[in-house]
């Protein structure tokens, strides 16, 4: 019996390096197939290594990057809660740092910025791994933005710049956010800056076109769109930008052949910018039916859209088919957008003889924001109409 223990100690050690062999063949196939862009088989290996070994964080934290790449965020949100301990052990701490990332950037796909934020922060408060602290400032950077927290925005992409040095992306995102506080020159300086690093990318001449086109500045607004338009076009995605310059500079049936073509080659954003052009041209039905095309090729959930898929109904008058739109995009929209959505509603109620329904989404549109003085004289004219009305009431 004694000679027997050794030999089932060494069989049984043997099963176990056997098993965690194989869950990491596993893994490592999971990674080539993640670095290739197939997230659908990367999460299947990295799942079957979790099953062949679960006492490795790095398989959890993988197995959750591989599906935000399959949109599947609660899920990967389950993987990376799996991995989060409470010791201060510095392996211990660098896992925590990735799964908090990986949770981070789980509810930024979401759209739940401020949630993102949380994650974001948390991760930055532990002081190892410091190599992904520019990347994991950049997510938060882009969520302040997308709350509409320009002025935070800035100055966390001005301690990447200051950390890390000048990348083109994040001045243009950091002039974005100057252009929002008022900041003109700044975003201006910041777009140029941008260019020079990336003379080829088209996205930051379109939003210098923007900036300029806000501060009423037209003809340097039409010969930034003039450059972007000599750019070389060596791919799929160039055709693509330039077909959306095209756009801008209002050369509608160019831009519509171009857009055709690039919705044939998978660039679905490219059905919302058909749909501008019909909507430019009061064809609203037709510009309706583009909108969501776009929805459905492009699965993202963009405000903006929804409200021009309300703003198609409003022209056509009809109004209570323009509420759901109205009400999706409200659900995903954050800062400008906001706005403009919970404008259009009031608009609807307003069209559909709803005067208190109107007068109840004017209260809460004027607790949020107190200086539009417009929306104040739009509330005494949706009190005088149900004044009157009452009063019709009355009289019968």
């Amino acid at each position: 019996m004694k000679k027997l223990l050794p030999i089932l100690f060494v069989i049984i050690m043997m099963v176990i390096s056997s098993g965690c062999s194989k869950a990491d063949g596993y893994y490592r196939n999971g990674k080539k197939y993640f670095s290739n862009g197939n997230y659908e088989e990367a999460a299947k290996h990295f799942s079957l290594a979790i099953e062949g070994n679960p006492n490795r964080a790095e398989y959890y934290i993988d197995y959750g990057m591989a599906l935000i790449g399959l949109s599947k965020y609660d899920e990967a949100i389950e993987q990376f809660n799996r991995v989060i301990i409470d010791k201060n052990i510095v392996i211990v701490l660098g896992n925590n740092k990735r799964a908090l990332r990986g949770k981070g950037i789980s509810y930024f796909y979401k759209q739940d910025y401020r949630e993102a934020i949380n994650q974001f922060e948390e991760a930055l408060r532990i002081d190892v791994l410091s190599d992904l602290d520019m990347d994991i400032l950049y997510y938060k950077g882009k969520s302040l933005m997308y709350i509409g927290a320009y002025k935070q925005a800035a100055e966390t992409f001005t301690d990447i710049i200051e950390q890390f040095g000048e990348e083109a992306q994040v001045l243009a995102d950091r002039a974005f956010t100057y252009q929002k506080t008022g900041e003109y020159q700044k975003g201006l300086d910041d777009y140029d800056r941008a260019i020079a690093l990336d003379t080829k990318n088209y996205e930051y001449y379109i939003r210098k076109y923007y900036l300029l086109k806000d501060i009423g500045r037209d003809a340097d607004a039409d010969e930034v769109l003039r450059q972007a338009a000599e750019i070389e076009v060596k791919t799929k995605a160039d055709k693509f930008y330039l077909a959306k310059i095209h756009f801008y500079q209002g050369l509608y049936d160019q831009a519509f052949s171009e857009l055709s073509e690039s919705f044939a080659n998978g660039f679905a954003d490219a059905y919302f910018y058909i749909g501008e052009i019909y909507y430019n041209r009061k064809d609203y039905s037709t510009a309706k039916y583009y909108y969501e095309k776009y929805i459905e090729e492009g699965g993202v959930n963009a405000p903006e859209v929804y409200n021009q898929v309300a703003s198609c109904l409003i022209k056509m008058e009809e109004y209570e088919q323009a509420i759901p739109y109205l009400e999706i995009g409200i659900e995903y929209a954050h800062s400008d957008m906001m706005r403009v959505l919970l404008k259009n509603e009031i608009i609807v109620y307003e069209k559909m003889g709803d005067f208190k329904k109107a007068l109840d989404k004017l209260q809460s549109y004027i607790a949020s924001y107190p200086e539009d003085e417009d929306a104040k004289r739009e509330k005494s004219f949706v009190v005088s109409r149900i004044s009157n009305t009452d009063n019709d009431i009355n009289n019968q």
